[in-house]
C-alpha cells in the first residue's frame, strides 16, 4: 500500500517537470532543491517501495526487480551525469524520461487493490 502512496506522492513532480518542458513554467527549484533531483531520487524510491510490496505480498518479485531495472535507469544516469560524461543527447532527454516513469506511476497509483474479488 505504501508503494502506492509514495507513487502519488511524486505525482506533481512529473505535472511541473512536464509544465517546464513545455515553456509553461520557468523556475528549476522547490526551496532551493532542484526539481530534477526530487523526481529522479524520488523515482527511485518509489521502485524500492515497490519491490518491498512485491517482497512483503509474495507476489512479482522476479518481475519488481526487472521493472526496478528499467524504471531506475533514467534517475541513475541523471545522478551520474556530473561526473560521467554522456550523450547530450540523453542527458538533455532525461527529464521528459523521467516525468514520463513518474507520471505512469502516479497514475498507477489510483488504481489500489485490496484483494477483494
Amino acid at each position: 500500500m505504501i508503494d502506492y502512496i509514495i507513487g502519488l506522492a511524486f505525482f506533481p513532480f512529473s505535472i511541473l517537470i512536464f509544465l517546464r518542458l513545455f515553456g509553461m513554467i520557468n523556475f528549476d527549484s522547490i526551496i532551493g532543491i532542484p526539481i530534477m533531483l526530487i523526481a529522479a531520487v524520488g523515482l527511485i524510491v518509489v521502485q524500492i517501495f515497490n519491490i518491498l510490496s512485491a517482497h512483503i505480498n509474495k507476489e512479482f518479485i522476479k518481475m519488481s526487480w526487472i521493472l526496478c531495472a528499467i524504471m531506475t535507469w533514467p534517475s541513475v544516469i541523471y545522478l551520474t551525469a556530473s561526473f560521467i560524461a554522456y550523450p547530450d543527447t540523453l542527458v538533455s532527454s532525461l527529464p521528459a524520461i523521467i516525468a514520463s516513469f513518474l507520471f505512469v506511476e502516479g497514475i498507477y497509483s489510483f488504481y489500489i487493490d485490496h484483494g477483494q474479488k
